[in-house]
């Protein structure tokens, strides 16, 4: 690979006027020298069109009929020419130094698969309610806890998708974990140890609407996926268990915010899977016995469940007081 190859990032965008001009400023203002940008319009009904229509010239808007973000992302990487790919949503703007931060990693170790930086996350306003730090690179972690350690930001290698596109369409709200978990299976990832992306969490964003009993459903069936093709090595075979456990267990735990998805169902199948988990027990991903009963309980314990809504605020995490802009951090954190 060149010193300086050509990243191609992509940005699949439905409706998202409010904040497409932030996150392309954000792409245009990167100190790398060889940088293409797609934007593929997913057929938005708001002014997202009028907004790219106003942006650099050197954005490539590809416009579609709405087909939803895998779509749209598989578009998008089908269009590039990059060597190195990088997708950016729409509401998530980068931070300075992100790409030539993550070019200089690969380019260095040409064993990894991709890298993915740790990031801000901001609200409607850009404001930072968190920073999130994360664990070196563990496929076993990620897969045996069901945890998505690869976030916004990640820039990986076009030749590690081998011939197919990067988002599998059955799957709309687990599509990028999908995806690092196929392309982990043969080739690592590698943690960039400083601040450079953002994720947005507002009330519009896909993954505030998932939390449904179809983001339950996919966190099983893409680890049944997963393991049903025929290249898996045997040391990541022989987690199948435990993975599919840690999977039905996310699934239950979404029902506690969710009537529709059956938690007691995928309860039972965790405990089925593996009864016991193998050490360590992971703060991010613990299987309490609190959880376990709560969830076998239902719905008899819908009201205290519903009693923990209102007390949270109806949302999946409670919302931490906002701090400063996200453009006022430092970039070198």
């Amino acid at each position: 690979m060149s010193q300086n190859p050509l990243v191609s990032i992509v940005t699949p965008a439905y409706n998202a006027g409010r904040f497409i001009e932030e996150t392309a400023a954000s792409v245009l203002t990167q100190d790398y020298p060889n940088l293409e940008y797609i934007v593929v319009d997913d057929g938005s009904i708001d002014d997202t069109t009028a907004c790219l229509h106003r942006l650099d010239r050197r954005i490539r808007v590809v416009q579609q009929d709405n087909a939803g973000e895998q779509r749209a992302v598989n578009r998008g990487v089908a269009e590039a020419h990059g060597d190195l790919i990088a997708i950016v949503n729409a509401d998530d703007p980068v931070l300075p130094r992100l790409v030539s931060t993550a070019v200089a990693h690969l380019t260095a170790h040409p064993d990894l698969a991709g890298v993915y930086p740790e990031w801000l996350k901001i609200d409607g306003e850009g404001r930072v309610l968190e920073v999130v730090r994360l664990p070196e690179y563990d496929y076993a972690r990620m897969i045996k806890r069901h945890l998505c350690d690869i976030g916004p930001g990640c820039l990986f290698r076009r030749d590690a998708l081998e011939d197919t596109p990067p988002r599998d369409i059955r799957y709309r709200y687990s599509g990028d974990f999908q995806q690092w978990l196929r392309l982990g299976l043969h080739r690592p990832f590698a943690r960039l140890p400083r601040v450079l992306a953002t994720w947005r969490r507002h009330d519009a964003g896909t993954s505030q609407a998932g939390l449904s009993a179809a983001l339950a459903a996919d966190k099983v069936a893409i680890i049944e996926d997963l393991f049903a093709r025929p290249d898996v090595p045997a040391a990541v075979r022989a987690m199948r268990a435990e993975a599919l456990s840690a999977a039905h267990f996310a699934a239950a735990v979404l029902a506690l915010h969710n009537p529709a998805i059956p938690g007691r169902r995928h309860m039972w199948q965790s405990l089925r899977a593996k009864p016991r988990w193998d050490p360590p027990d992971l703060p991010e991903r613990r299987r309490t016995w609190r959880l376990i009963l709560f969830a076998l309980g239902l719905p008899a314990t819908r009201p205290l469940i519903s009693l923990y809504q209102r007390l949270s605020g109806g949302r999946f995490n409670p919302t931490p007081i906002p701090g400063p802009h996200y453009s006022a951090w430092p970039t070198n954190l």
